[in-house]
Order: C-alpha cells, then sequence, then structure tokens
C-alpha cells in the first residue's frame, strides 16, 4: 500500500525542502566576511532565506536518529532549483548565515550543496540562512550519505535519516493544527515510521528503474516524474536499515551512472 503522502508531501512543498564531507561542526563556524557577497545579497529584494533555527532541528534530528546511519559522516543540505527558476539559477548562486551581529559565509558544492555549522550566537539572534537570489526559484533538501554504499545504490536507513531531518525542520514551520492533523491521519507522531510509508526520493540524473534489493528478493519500486524520483518503502519494517536500492539510470548505456547524492 503507498499510503497518501499528501499531507507531509504537500507541507514539504510549502516549506521547499525536500535532498558528504568531514565531520559536523560542534563550535560556531568562524568565517571572514565578504563584503561584496554581503553586499550583494542583501540588494537582493525579497531573497530566498531560510530560518537558521529551522533548518538547525534539522541538525538536532540527524543527531538524535544517527543510529539509522551510523557510518553517516554529516547531514548536508542542498538548495535545488525549482521548476521556475530561470535556466542559469545555479550560477554565481551564494548563501549566508545572516543576523544582528552574524554573518557566516556558507561555500556551496558544484550540485548546490553545503554543510550547516552549529552557532549559538546564530540561534539566539534568529538569523536566517539568506541567498542572493530572489525567493521561491529553490527547495532545500536535505542530503544523507553512508561510507561505503556503492555508486548508483541509495541505501534505506540513509533514507529514512532523510526523512526524519526533512521531517523535523518541516515541523517547525507548520502551524500545531497541521501538526495535529498529520499526526491522526498517520496515527503517530513520529511520520517517518508511519507503516507502510513511501517516500518520493529525488535522484539527480532521470532514472529507468529503482530495485530494492532484500536478500533474494528483487523489488521494483515506482519512479515518478519522468525519471527525477522514486517511491522508497521508508515505514516498511521487513526491510533492514541496510538494505539498498539499486538505481539504473536512463544514460547508464551510454556511460557510468553519476555518483549518489
Amino acid at each position: 500500500m503507498h499510503l497518501p503522502f499528501l499531507p507531509i508531501l504537500a507541507i514539504l512543498a510549502a516549506s521547499h525542502i525536500a535532498a558528504h564531507a568531514d565531520t559536523q561542526a560542534d563550535t560556531p563556524a568562524e568565517a571572514p566576511a565578504d563584503t561584496s557577497q554581503s553586499i550583494h545579497i542583501n540588494s537582493i529584494r525579497n531573497p530566498e532565506l531560510k530560518s537558521y533555527r529551522v533548518m538547525a532541528a534539522g541538525l538536532d534530528a540527524f543527531d538524535q536518529h544517527h543510529a539509522l546511519a551510523p557510518t553517516a559522516r554529516e547531514v548536508r543540505f542542498k538548495l535545488v532549483a525549482g521548476s521556475r527558476a530561470p535556466a542559469d539559477a545555479m550560477r554565481d548562486l551564494a548563501l549566508r548565515i545572516a543576523g544582528n551581529e552574524t554573518s557566516i559565509a556558507l561555500p556551496l558544492s558544484a550540485d548546490g550543496s553545503f554543510t550547516l555549522p552549529r552557532s549559538a550566537q546564530a540561534d539566539s539572534e534568529d538569523a536566517d540562512l539568506i541567498t542572493n537570489k530572489k525567493k521561491g526559484q529553490y527547495r532545500w533538501q536535505p542530503a544523507i550519505q553512508s561510507d561505503g554504499v556503492p555508486a548508483g545504490m541509495r541505501r534505506l536507513g540513509d533514507l529514512r535519516l532523510q526523512c526524519q531531518v526533512m521531517i523535523a525542520i518541516a515541523k517547525k514551520e507548520i502551524p500545531f493544527w497541521v501538526r495535529t492533523l498529520v499526526g491522526t491521519l498517520l496515527r503517530t507522531t513520529d511520520w517517518c515510521s508511519a507503516e507502510q510509508l513511501k517516500m518520493g526520493t529525488r535522484s539527480d540524473a532521470p532514472l529507468a528503474s529503482a530495485t530494492l534489493l532484500a536478500g533474494e528478493q528483487r523489488i521494483a519500486l515506482k519512479v515518478e516524474k519522468e525519471g527525477r524520483s522514486f517511491l522508497a518503502p521508508i515505514g516498511d519494517t521487513r526491510y533492514a536499515d541496510d538494505t539498498l536500492i539499486e538505481l539504473v539510470y536512463q544514460q547508464d548505456a551510454a556511460g557510468t551512472p553519476p555518483a549518489s547524492p
């Protein structure tokens, strides 16, 4: 059964959250202020932003549920251009934590991902993560990858932990009545563990297929959105956290699949 993941999907879409370096920083990050970048960011009217406290809830969820992916060194967050974004939305994209006194540049990888440092000052100032682009062009996604997962594979426990991070952030942004409604529909406050729950998981490259490898079983998973997403059975307790999902990309015949996010 595919639970109507509608309430959660609607929440996450409205929240613009959805997809691996060194260990998570335990102390406030210190970075030299980039004056030109700061001026550019501040000059954008109605910029894309996200509350630091909201995003930090994802860090807390990663720590709390780390047993789902014990070899994952960190959670990375990723800015993904939405359907309404211009073709060059990722070009010259910049991000920083900005508060009354806080100014911390957050370097972006080529894929738009970044690590979020712990910062007591940013938390106390209720700072924001601010881009130099206009609001409504991006989605914010967590991305978790355990060490040793082969290329072209995703680990189910990683996706379960991604869900915990995603939902922790969403719960910070939505009204109490919505949280209550979703909890009632799913019959649990732990939305990610709802029985038979399947979560749409984004793929950076179009997929031909996604197959759950459970012992001798090969279980085809539903691929959606023209190959850009597959449904992972994160709520099905029959499958252990170490269960792998094999991804076959549409371009495989012409070359090797891209690295897993």
